[in-house]
């Protein structure tokens, strides 16, 4: 075979191995791993079946294929940096990194097929995990320095509530203490401080559900 012909059949190959990848992204998403068989990838991408071996030997390489390629499409995380920011902006921070997260094909695919698939995903599950660890982390930092308990679970809370709002969750984990992130929330956005005892103004009286009302 001359270079140029190989050349020619490198790049059909290529193009059938991505249509058959893209084939795989669609059924996964919309069936789940154990629900989902090589016959029907075949259809949707326009293959035979046999076409389909000759580039996967078996249902779980396609799969790993596929949360790569959704995976290698990530967009870098990107924040500032933290010693001049208030708690609010560093929340709002990691919000609008979300935010950004949500417009990308890629991450919304790989989610909502770890949600369809359930079990048997904890590798990929970890993966995602590792990906945000640079917005946990930075909720984390900038709740430790307002001085607020349990950092790391508020943050975990945090992250929870800003992924499942941008259908960005994986499904895997609990849904987020409503009433934790309302205190989080609260410390934030209106400087007062939750404390034990219910929500307390600055100068410790309390207020809120249940609080004497303030004359």
């Amino acid at each position: 075979m001359s270079s140029g012909n190989r050349l020619r059949w490198e790049r059909a190959r290529e193009q059938t191995r991505a249509a058959i990848i893209e084939a795989a992204s669609r059924a996964f998403e919309a069936t789940g791993y154990d629900d989902t068989c090589m016959n029907r990838i075949a259809q949707i991408a326009g293959y035979t079946k046999t076409t389909v071996y000759s580039h996967f030997r078996d249902k779980g390489r396609l799969f790993a294929a596929m949360m790569e390629s959704h995976a290698s499409r990530f967009p870098l995380i990107v924040l500032p940096s933290m010693p001049m920011l208030a708690l609010n902006e560093a929340l709002a921070c990691v919000a609008l990194e979300i935010q950004k997260l949500a417009q990308v094909s890629a991450c919304r695919r790989y989610c909502a097929t770890i949600r369809r698939s359930g079990r048997g995903m904890g590798f990929y599950v970890e993966l995602w995990a590792a990906y945000l660890a640079p917005c946990r982390e930075f909720v984390h930092v900038a709740l430790v320095r307002e001085g607020v308990e349990l950092a790391k679970l508020h943050a975990d809370l945090y992250l929870q509530l800003m992924l499942r709002a941008n259908s960005l969750h994986i499904g895997l984990s609990a849904e987020p203490d409503a009433q934790a992130v309302l205190n989080l929330f609260q410390r934030a956005f209106s400087g007062k401080t939750s404390l034990n005892g219910g929500f307390h103004d600055d100068a410790g009286s309390p207020y809120g559900p249940g609080s004497p009302s303030k004359q």
